[in-house]
Formats: structure tokens, sequence, C-alpha cells
């Protein structure tokens, strides 16, 4: 059975250090349920990260996997509690899962955490 992922996003967040369990505790607010924080260290001069609005240098990756159904409740709840429509209190993406995962990913992410299935259709049915 060949399944691909659709209504899945990758959700991106990036925000300062210590920041990150309050972007995880947000999201499981609101309905999102898998995630996993990464700490990174921006390269650039700080003169650049002051001039872009980035603040510190160390900064948290969050990735978190949402419903396509909810992913506009988490950019307004990053909005307004976090404040992300001020420069310097994060940056969020999202990417289609779609477009970057495959068989092995689907069984690993279905494996770490019960996602229900309605993010989930096989292919087969949608070519006929």
């Amino acid at each position: 059975m060949n399944k691909i992922i659709t209504g899945m996003r990758l959700f991106v967040t990036i925000v300062d250090r210590n920041k990150g369990n309050k972007v995880v505790k947000l999201f499981e607010e609101n309905g999102c349920h898998y995630h996993q924080i990464v700490y990174g260290k921006g390269t650039a001069p700080k003169e650049i990260y002051d001039y872009l609005g980035f603040g510190e240098v160390e900064k948290e990756v969050v990735f978190s996997i949402a419903t396509l159904d909810i992913v506009p409740f988490l950019i307004d709840a990053l909005r307004i509690e976090l404040h992300f429509d001020q420069p310097g209190h994060g940056v969020a993406c999202t990417i289609p899962l779609e477009s970057i995962a495959g068989q092995r990913v689907l069984n690993e992410i279905l494996r770490s955490k019960k996602i229900s299935e309605e993010g989930i259709t096989n292919s087969k049915k949608e070519e006929k």
C-alpha cells in the first residue's frame, strides 16, 4: 500500500533560546501534538542580527506536524500570544509534507505519535 501524506504541514518555528517550550505549549493548546526542538546558533555577525531584528544569536527551532485545518489558528496564536507580528519575536513557516515525505517518514510519524487518519490518504484512491 503506497500512502502519501496529504493535508499535513511541517510547521517550522524559530525563536530565541529558552522560548521553544512556549511555542510547544501554545501549539498543544491549539491541537498540534507532535514537536521536536533543536538548538541553533547563527553565524552572522551580531550587527547583521541587530539590523534584521533577529535579537539573540542562539535560537531554538521547533519542528511541529500540524493538520492543514489548524495552521491558521497556530499562526494567529503565534501572532497574538508570542507577538510574532513584531520584529525580533520569531519566524515561522509551513511546508506541505507531501512535498518532502514518503512512506518511511509516514511510518515513523505514525509509530511515534498516533495521528488521525484524516490527514493520510491512499495515493491509489486518489488516482481513480
